[in-house]
């Protein structure tokens, strides 16, 4: 794992969980990691922490909307049930899981995001 400065360890954990500000505020999820990166130094563990969290934000985002699709129709609804709670746990649980690394001096990347965001 790669470690993190420790003068950069807590705006990359601010970083990690600004990913959840979109359940306080409207659109936040996306706007906190933006603002993120605009304040970050191009290539800093900051910018890489944001960018994950704007990716894990726009990924739930077009789950939801594919899991809203397929439960219109009703043979896919136990589908989009079970998905949609991945999903939503995946959603909150990883910015948690990336803000207690961080903490811990530990730079983590998303699963299914984190390559894709760098």
């Amino acid at each position: 794992m790669e470690r993190i400065d420790e003068a950069n360890q807590n705006s990359v954990a601010l970083a990690h969980i600004s990913g959840l500000a979109g359940y306080v505020i409207p659109f936040g999820g996306v706007i906190a990691p933006i603002l993120m990166m605009m304040g970050a130094e191009d290539g800093s563990q900051e910018e890489r922490a944001a960018k994950q969290a704007l990716a894990l934000n726009v990924f739930v985002f077009i789950m939801g909307i594919l899991l809203v699709i397929s439960a219109l129709t009703i043979v896919l609804i136990p589908v989009a049930i079970v998905c949609g709670a991945v999903v939503g746990v995946l959603g909150f649980g990883l910015p948690i899981y990336g803000l207690v690394k961080a903490l811990d001096g530990e730079f983590c990347r998303f699963p299914f995001v984190g390559a894709f965001a760098e």
